[in-house]
C-alpha cells in the first residue's frame, strides 16, 4: 500500500520488539532481584507502586528513565517515515558499543536475530498479560505463580471452573441494539474557507464521522467522506484533486466531489488494481453538505453530519453478536 510506508512499519515493529524484550527481562528479573528503596510488588503492579510513592531513589529512577526516553525519542524521532522519507535506516539509533556489527554480513545476521527475538518477545509479553488477567486463556502461563486472585491449578490450559463458580447473573447491559435514527446537525470544523487553497484537503473527525474538506481547482468548497469506499483507504493520505474530481491515492479510484458519483474504479497499478476492484462492489463516495457560517459566510466551515452515526454503527454490531448467540432463554431473535 502507499501509506504507511514500509519504513514506518519496520520502525514500529523494531521499537515494539525492543520494548517487549526489555519487558520480558524485567518481568522475570524483578521476581529474582530487588533493589533497596523500591517497593516490592508483582510485575503488573510495580510501575503503579512507584508512581504512588515516588520519594527518594524511586523518584530519581523514574525521572532518569523518563529523561533518557525523551532524549532518545527526540533525537531519533522517525520524521517522515510515514511517507518513506526518513533520513536514517529504520531502527538505527547509532548504538553499537560492543561492535557486534563488524561488517555487512554480520550486521544482517544481527538484524535478523533482533527481529526474530523481538517478535517472540511481543508474543511472550502478550501471553503473560492475557495469562494473568484471564487465567487459563494461555497454555502454560496458568501454571506460573500469581500474587493475587484464586489459586490456579497446574493444568496445561488451566482448570475449568465448576458451574457453581461461574454464577448465573446476567451481564450488565452497556450497549443498545435498538434502531438508532439519524440526527443531523451542523458541526463547526474550526477551519475557515479562506485558509484552504485550491486542491488543498484537510481531514477531520466530526461527531464520529471521518470527513475531508477541501476546494476544487476552481476554488469551490466541498466535503466528502475521508475513507475510500473500496477498502477504506484514507483519502487524505495523498489524494489528488483534479478539477472537481478526487482521486484515491491507493488504487486510483476517482469520484465527483459534488455528487460522489464514481468515475473510475481501481485503475492502478495495472493488473493489480483492477483485480482488487473485483473483490468489492462499486460504490459512490459519501458526500456531506457544507457551508460557511458567520455573517455573509465569513465564518468557519460547517458540515452537516449525523451525530448518531457512531451509536447506530455500534447498535448494529451488538445486534449481530446477539443474533449469532441467540437469546439466553434458548430462543432466537
Amino acid at each position: 500500500m502507499t501509506y504507511p510506508h514500509v519504513q514506518w512499519l519496520r520502525e514500529s515493529e523494531l521499537k515494539h520488539g525492543r520494548c517487549a524484550m526489555l519487558a520480558i527481562v524485567g518481568i522475570f528479573a524483578q521476581q529474582s532481584f530487588h533493589i533497596d528503596g523500591y517497593p516490592e510488588a508483582p510485575w503488573y503492579e510495580a510501575l503503579q507502586k512507584c508512581y504512588d510513592n515516588p520519594q527518594g531513589i524511586v523518584g530519581f529512577g523514574i525521572a532518569q528513565i523518563s529523561a533518557f526516553a525523551m532524549v532518545i525519542e527526540g533525537k531519533f524521532f522517525p520524521n517522515d517515515a510515514w511517507i518513506g522519507q526518513m533520513d536514517r535506516e529504520p531502527g538505527d539509533l547509532g548504538f553499537d558499543p560492543l561492535k557486534l556489527a563488524k561488517d555487512e554480513a554480520t550486521m544482517k545476521s544481527m538484524q535478523l536475530k533482533e527481529l526474530k527475538n523481538g517478535r517472540l518477545a511481543m508474543m511472550a509479553f502478550l501471553s503473560m498479560f492475557l495469562g494473568h488477567f484471564n487465567a487459563g486463556s494461555v497454555p502454560g502461563v496458568s501454571a506460573l505463580p500469581r500474587e493475587s486472585g484464586k489459586a490456579q491449578g497446574a493444568a496445561f490450559c488451566g482448570a475449568t471452573p465448576a458451574s457453581s463458580e461461574v454464577g448465573m447473573s446476567k451481564t450488565a447491559a452497556r450497549y443498545t441494539t435498538q434502531t438508532i435514527l439519524p440526527s443531523l446537525a451542523w458541526i463547526k470544523t474550526g477551519v475557515r474557507a479562506s485558509e484552504l487553497q485550491p486542491t488543498e484537503l484537510k481531514a477531520l473527525t466530526l461527531a464520529g464521522n471521518d470527513v475531508l474538506i477541501g476546494k476544487t481547482e476552481a476554488g469551490a468548497l466541498f466535503c466528502v467522506g475521508n475513507l475510500c469506499p473500496h477498502i477504506g483507504t484514507p483519502m487524505s493520505e495523498g489524494a489528488d484533486v483534479i478539477g472537481d474530481v478526487i482521486v484515491c491515492p491507493l488504487h486510483g479510484s476517482s469520484f465527483k466531489v459534488t455528487t460522489g458519483e464514481l468515475i473510475d474504479w481501481c485503475v492502478s497499478p495495472p493488473i493489480i488494481g483492477p483485480l482488487t476492484g473485483l473483490i468489492v462492489d462499486k460504490k459512490n463516495l459519501l458526500i456531506f453538505e457544507c457551508r460557511q457560517g458567520g455573517f455573509l459566510g465569513s465564518g468557519e466551515v460547517e458540515v452537516l453530519v449525523d451525530t448518531n452515526a457512531k451509536k447506530a454503527y455500534e447498535a448494529n454490531y451488538w445486534k449481530g453478536l446477539l443474533d449469532a448467540q441467540g437469546k439466553d432463554d434458548g430462543t432466537y431473535y
